[in-house]
């Protein structure tokens, strides 16, 4: 399970928000309760996010995506606003549906692969990396040829890399983004990527620096996130079957435990918090005073596993109320447009296993199971696994 560090518990306890040196020696705060993570996070107008500029404190070297001033995530206020009135509209509950169809074959494409080579499998290798490739590639109307270039391109892009193999990257992938635009434009169709370069709000489109921007986060989370989230919620379940047996036997639970799910085993460890600045003085709910200037990080593992906000945080509770917000996806205005579609491929995949492999185990103990630490993300390099 994705459970957090002891010291989390005891600075919740005793020092809610207090002062941590980042990997590259930056000094922000760190608040560690559901209460005033929420609070930051919810607060766009007094808590603002542009990592772009000078002095900005920075989590990892060489972490340039983080500092890109045409990240939607880096912006507040009414240019932030103005994007998500263009974005918003191609990524609604009602679209989303409208792909689960599509979603679904691409899964069963996957599963009828694995069912070829037969039983034992790496589900990390086999099924989770391998369905958000497909479907990032579906929606964008891509060659099946791409997909290499794109788990190279997203895990360079991830991991804490020597800045000239950074570079290269970054220069490669934006090269292929400003291609698959031009694309787009000359042949238009109806793909995610044809979306978002029609997108506009009364006449108001995103300028080409943005649209490319987008485009490369949506890639990112779109293999990334996902095949963490699909991976993570697997170990979760199938680290104590009971539940994995629970969701095989009562399919309509599913739908609904999601979020409970990454709430429990957030993707990439959730530790790694979003950085915020005060741009006034603010009073927590926890009663600590964050000055003007000052810099927090709110890492989703805090809030998540605060007994206060989710009594036994550490378990799984697939009728957990709904009324307290996980933030796996965000918050107020910086919540993340493609959350449907995300938890729906989630949902998709984890109901396609257990229509085809009921039975589905991992075949080593889940303490047994290495973790990758090279990146950001806490990554699982395999899962190994047998029905």
């Amino acid at each position: 399970m994705g459970r957090p560090s002891p010291e989390f518990v005891r600075r919740r306890s005793e020092c809610p928000i207090s002062e941590v040196t980042l990997p590259v020696g930056d000094k922000v705060l760190l608040a560690v309760t559901h209460a005033d993570i929420h609070a930051i996070m919810s607060d766009d107008r007094r808590f603002v996010r542009d990592l772009s500029k000078p002095g900005s404190p920075k989590m990892f070297p060489n972490m340039e995506v983080l500092s890109d001033p045409t990240l939607v995530m880096n912006m507040d206020g009414e240019e932030h606003l103005r994007l998500r009135r263009i974005v918003n509209p191609t990524m609604t509950p009602r679209r989303v549906e409208g792909w689960r169809t599509e979603i679904r074959e691409l899964v069963d494409e996957v599963i009828d692969e694995i069912a070829a080579k037969g039983s034992p499998t790496d589900l990390m290798t086999e099924f989770a990396n391998k369905l958000p490739v497909k479907f990032i590639l579906r929606q964008f109307g891509l060659p099946d040829s791409d997909g290499d270039r794109l788990v190279r391109w997203v895990g360079t892009w991830v991991a804490i890399a020597e800045q000239d193999e950074m570079a290269a990257v970054q220069a490669e992938f934006s090269a292929w983004v400003a291609e698959t635009v031009e694309r787009s434009r000359a042949n238009p169709g109806t793909a995610l990527v044809d979306v978002l370069v029609n997108a506009h709000d009364e006449g108001d489109r995103m300028s080409n620096a943005e649209l490319e921007s987008m485009i490369r986060s949506m890639v990112v989370a779109g293999l990334e996130s996902i095949g963490n989230g699909i991976s993570r919620s697997l170990f979760t379940l199938l680290s104590e079957h009971e539940y994995w047996d629970k969701l095989v036997a009562d399919r309509s639970l599913l739908t609904g435990s999601i979020e409970e799910l990454l709430r429990v085993n957030p993707p990439g460890g959730g530790s790694v918090g979003i950085l915020r600045m005060a741009a006034e003085d603010v009073k927590l709910p926890s009663g600590t005073l964050i000055r003007k200037g000052q810099w927090v990080s709110t890492p989703q593992i805090g809030a998540a596993h605060d007994p206060e906000a989710f009594p036994e945080p550490e378990k799984l509770k697939f009728d957990r109320p709904k009324s307290t917000p996980t933030m796996m996806f965000g918050a107020g205005r910086h919540y993340c447009p493609a959350a449907h579609l995300a938890k729906a491929e989630i949902e998709i995949a984890l109901s396609a296993l257990m229509d085809r492999f009921p039975t589905l185990h991992m075949t080593i103990a889940p303490e047994e199971l290495p973790w990758d630490h090279t990146n950001f993300n806490v990554g699982m390099p395999c899962l190994p696994a047998a029905w």
